[in-house]
Order: structure tokens, then C-alpha cells, then sequence
């Protein structure tokens, strides 16, 4: 959606995402909103078709110099129009009601940062399930007895609360990062009632403890 004053940007680092960013990119396309909106893609140096594919549904392409996550994911918000800001990553599909959704929470004006819970694209072996299903769990005590934390995949928040604690930096672990400066500037929630599909390559990659254990650093 192209115009001139934007309510919200979607934020997406991206680094040689071709098997997931179409699929991501329709996703936001197939919002159920009137909300002015926009699509802003931090490229790290694609080199395969991510460029392409980002340049049918994007508002706007950044190139980020600087490697990594967290310094790519800071680069899109600089150049972010919208006075709300939403990462989400690469492989995560949003359900077509998110916009709205986040739109309506930012109401609370208390509300500085939230999330929304998460289902794995697919399910199979059963550590995948478990890990689902122990990680969302986990979240959600966090939520109601402790201070949440906000995957970086599926991350919401007021663009001068972002800026005013410095953003996503470049660091280890940076969503848990992110999670523990930003609840110090107001309320942050991980909310249930919406839930967004992301791949289980970080599952894959980091094996079921590992996985879990990432999520668990602000204990």
C-alpha cells in the first residue's frame, strides 16, 4: 500500500531468503485493513533472488552494510515512516487480520512493545511440536508473572519508545536484548489470542535445548 503518511512498517531483514520471502511478502499483501501501511526489506547483500522478489511487494529496499540481525534490522527502522513498527523475520507469515490486530492493542496507550504467539509451519519430527508447544508456554508465564520476552520474528512496537531506548543493537541473543530495555520504558505484553507462523530452522539449527535455552536468557 503506497501513500504518503503510514500508520505502521513492516520491517524484514533479509539475508538470501528466496525459499521463504514470497510467501512472507503475500502475506502482509493479503491484509484485511484499511490502514495505511508499508513494506521496508533490510537486505545484508542478497545474493540470490530475495532482491527480485522483494522488489514486487516492497515499498522500500534498504541496503544494510553492516552484517547481522540486529544491525539489519536497525537499519530498517531508520528508514521507517510509520509511527508503529513491526518486525517480523523473513519466514514468518502473518494472519490476515495482524495489522488490524496490532493496530487496535497500540489503543492502550500504556502499551509500548508486544508480540503475538507462534505455531511452527510444520510440525514433524515430534521435537518440533514439543519445542512449539513448550516455547509458547514458557512466553505466556513469562507474560502473566515475569517480564515477557518478544521473539524478534513477530516483534511490535511504538517507533519513538524504539528509538528512545536505542533500538535493536547488534549483539548476541539481541531480541532477548531488545526484550529486557524496552520493558523498562512502559508495559510490554505477549498476547495469545493471534498467532503468526514462522519455519522451525531455528529449532533445526540449534537442536531443542538449544532453542529452548535461547528463550530462557532473561531468567
Amino acid at each position: 500500500m503506497r501513500m504518503n503518511k503510514y500508520e505502521i512498517s513492516v520491517i524484514i531483514p533479509v539475508l538470501n531468503e528466496e525459499r521463504y520471502l514470497e510467501r512472507t511478502l503475500q502475506s502482509i499483501t493479503d491484509q484485511n485493513t484499511t490502514i495505511p501501511y508499508e513494506v521496508v526489506v533490510a537486505d545484508n547483500g542478497s545474493t540470490d533472488e530475495s532482491l527480485r522478489i522483494a522488489g514486487q511487494h516492497a515499498d522500500l529496499i534498504v541496503h544494510c552494510e553492516k552484517k547481522g540481525t540486529g544491525a539489519c534490522r536497525h537499519c530498517g527502522a531508520e528508514h521507517a515512516n510509520g509511527r508503529y513498527l513491526a518486525f517480523i523475520d523473513a519466514d514468518t507469515i502473518l494472519p490476515d487480520c495482524y495489522l488490524e490486530w496490532m493496530h487496535d492493542r497500540f489503543a492502550d496507550t500504556d502499551l509500548v512493545a508486544f508480540a503475538a504467539a507462534f505455531r511452527f509451519s510444520r510440525v514433524e519430527p515430534q521435537s518440533v511440536k514439543l519445542a512449539e508447544k513448550i516455547t509458547n508456554r514458557y512466553l505466556i508465564m513469562r507474560d502473566k508473572i515475569l517480564e515477557p520476552t518478544l521473539p524478534g520474528f513477530n516483534t511490535c512496537v511504538r517507533k519513538d519508545t524504539y528509538f528512545e531506548i536505542g533500538g535493536f543493537r547488534n549483539v548476541p541473543l539481541e531480541d532477548i536484548d531488545f526484550s529486557r530495555r524496552v520493558s523498562k520504558a512502559g508495559k510490554i505484553r505477549y498476547f495469545r489470542e493471534v498467532t503468526v507462523i514462522t519455519s522451525p530452522r531455528r529449532l533445526e539449527k540449534m537442536g531443542l535445548l538449544g532453542t529452548l535455552y535461547y528463550y530462557t536468557q532473561l531468567d
